[in-house]
C-alpha cells in the first residue's frame, strides 16, 4: 500500500512537472498581445476610432477596431471592384510581427527572398499555401471587406484572426502597408 502511495506520488510530482513547462496559456498570450498593440499605438500615435468614417476616409494615424478585433485603416480603397468568393487576389505586405523577437518584412522589396511576392490567395477560402505560410490569414483577407481592387491598406491582426502559425505563436502582426490587386 505504502509503495502505491509513493508511484502515485512521484507521477503527480512528473505531471505536475510537466505543465509547468513554460508554455504560456491562452490567457497570457491574450495579455501579451494586448500590451504589444497598446504599444504600437502609443509608439506610433495611432488614433483608434470606435466606428468606420462615415465618409470612409481615415486620417494618416487612424485606424478603426472592427468588431471581430481586427484593426483597420484605409489608405485608398482601391477603383470600385469588390471581390466576390473564389477572386484570385495578388497581395504584397510591409510591417512587422510584434512581440519579443520582433521580426520586419517587406513584401515590396525586389531583393526580399524570404517569401515570394506576391502572395496569391482565394477571396473568401481560407486555406493556406506555403507560399503565403505566416502571413495568410482571415485577418489579411479582412481588409478586403471595406476596399477592393488596387487597395492599399494598413491592418493590426491579432493572433485570434491571423494565420495558423500566428495562432499557435500568440503574436500579432502589424501591416504598414496592403496592396490587394485581383488578377484579371
Amino acid at each position: 500500500m505504502k509503495k502505491s502511495f509513493n508511484i502515485v506520488m512521484i507521477l503527480c510530482a512528473v505531471l505536475f512537472v510537466l505543465s509547468c513547462s513554460g508554455n504560456k496559456s491562452y490567457t497570457d498570450m491574450l495579455n501579451d498581445e494586448k500590451k504589444a498593440i497598446s504599444r504600437l499605438v502609443d509608439e506610433q500615435g495611432f488614433e483608434i476610432l470606435r466606428d468606420y468614417p462615415a465618409n470612409g476616409v481615415f486620417g494618416e494615424k487612424q485606424f478603426v477596431k472592427l468588431d471581430n478585433g481586427l484593426y483597420l485603416n484605409v489608405v485608398d480603397s482601391g477603383n470600385g471592384n469588390r471581390p466576390a468568393t473564389g477572386t484570385s487576389i495578388l497581395v504584397r505586405a510591409s510591417g512587422r510581427i510584434l512581440l519579443h523577437d520582433t521580426v520586419t518584412f517587406n513584401g515590396f522589396d525586389p531583393m526580399n527572398t524570404i517569401i515570394i511576392w506576391p502572395m496569391e490567395f482565394r477571396y473568401g477560402i481560407y486555406a493556406s499555401n506555403d507560399q503565403a505560410g505566416y502571413f495568410f490569414s482571415e485577418g489579411l483577407m479582412g481588409g478586403l471587406n471595406y476596399a477592393g481592387d488596387s487597395s492599399i491598406v494598413k491592418l493590426i491582426v491579432p493572433f485570434k484572426l491571423g494565420s495558423s502559425y500566428q495562432q499557435t505563436d500568440g503574436k500579432p502582426i502589424y501591416y504598414d502597408k496592403v496592396r490587394y490587386i485581383f488578377e484579371k
